[in-house]
């Protein structure tokens, strides 16, 4: 197992597209050949007699967790040749993936499969998404306000667009910090083909991004500003007529109890479910690192929800382990006796606020501790786009 070398790449890129054959060897060449991000120590391969026979590459991201920006590890193109496969080589290159995002001060991990059991035994965990189908001719029809003018977009709408996005995930969870490049370089293997910029009087407020799948028109993300929830709505309907003149559904995944999931619900033809094909799966790579840039955050909790000293214990993969204590308006790490603890899935779900924190705790605290834990760590939505998606 070895760091890949620029010479490694058609290889690599062979074996990546023999693994994925429902996907053109085009994307695989853009994600490392046009991605800015790209750093060869960040792709690990396995070779044998001068052949690479497995392969697994780290897209270096940010992340927002709590609307923290936290360095992110994206895991994809994890591919082995068909007649190794059962040989270890796969684990081994994720290993050795996660001792390189240790040393890259990576705090989290990332990734989509259709085995989560795989990655599970390696420390990943799965943090549901909604996924949503909508009948086209339904979405085409869907009544909106007049006032909002939807009209495809274009490479000069981009700069409005981030700023939409920026604003609208701002202090949320599970959102990939983009810049201008990033944002340009994601579209070089998306295959965005049909998306919509809404206007009111003239001026952006929404805009949807979508493209042709073999199972439907996907809409790979829809965002609004502020007082601007009812333009969703508008885009939505655009997006269902292009989809009705390819003759397929309207399908997405969406954060809970956004405009874009309010809106579809509103279909009688839609249909939802939490359980995805290929669900996201997150994995803390260190604990300390996370816990140092969500600090602020958590001061800030503690400063709104004062009380007397608890200790949370905190663990993840790897046998890591810490405690932050809420104090009075403070919170801090501290090596002591923690009051209650929580397990690696318990930890990652709380920090990222995919459930009530006094729910992961067991045994079940008392009332008034259940109450405050709340307060320091409330739920949030997961908000990660298919866009983001590697």
């Amino acid at each position: 197992m070895t760091r890949a070398r620029r010479r490694d790449l058609p290889a690599i890129y062979d074996l990546v597209s023999a693994c994925f054959p429902e996907a053109p060897r085009a994307i695989f060449v853009a994600q490392y050949e046009r991605d800015s991000t790209m750093r060869l120590r960040h792709a690990r391969i396995g070779r044998e007699d001068g052949r690479v026979l497995a392969h697994v590459r780290i897209f270096a991201r940010r992340m927002l967790v709590r609307g923290v920006p936290v360095a992110a590890g994206g895991i994809g193109a994890v591919a082995t040749a068909a007649d190794a496969r059962d040989a270890g080589h796969a684990t081994a290159l994720l290993r050795e993936a996660i001792d390189q995002m240790r040393r890259d001060s990576i705090a989290v991990s990332f990734l989509f499969t259709g085995i989560p059991g795989f990655y599970e035994r390696l420390g990943w965990r799965v943090v549901h998404e909604l996924e949503l189908s909508a009948d086209a001719r339904e979405a085409a029809a869907l009544a909106h306000d007049p006032a909002v003018r939807v009209r495809a977009a274009t490479g000069a709408d981009l700069g409005a667009m981030l700023r939409i996005y920026r604003r609208a995930s701002a202090g949320g969870t599970g959102a990939i910090v983009r810049t201008a490049r990033t944002w340009r370089d994601a579209t070089a293997w998306l295959d965005e083909d049909a998306s919509f910029v809404a206007q009111v009087r003239g001026a952006p407020v929404a805009y949807l991004r979508s493209r042709a799948r073999h199972f439907g028109r996907q809409i790979l993300e829809a965002e609004h500003l502020p007082g601007h929830a009812g333009a969703i709505a508008a885009l939505v309907a655009a997006a269902g007529q292009r989809a009705a003149e390819d003759g397929a559904p309207l399908v997405t995944l969406a954060p809970e109890g956004h405009a874009l999931a309010l809106a579809l619900q509103t279909l009688p033809s839609t249909r939802s479910t939490p359980h995805v094909r290929f669900p996201e799966m997150l994995r803390i790579i260190d604990l300390r690192t996370l816990l140092d840039a969500l600090m602020p955050w958590l001061r800030a909790r503690a400063a709104g929800h004062r009380g007397g000293k608890l200790v949370l214990g905190l663990r993840a993969p790897d046998e890591q382990r810490a405690a932050v204590v809420f104090e009075g308006a403070s919170a801090r790490i501290a090596s002591v006796r923690a009051e209650i603890e929580l397990d690696e899935a318990g930890t990652l779900r709380a920090l990222f606020g995919q459930a009530r924190a006094s729910s992961l705790v067991r045994p079940r605290p008392p009332a008034g501790v259940a109450r405050r834990l709340d307060a320091l760590l409330p739920e949030t939505p997961l908000r990660f786009w298919n866009s983001d998606r590697i």
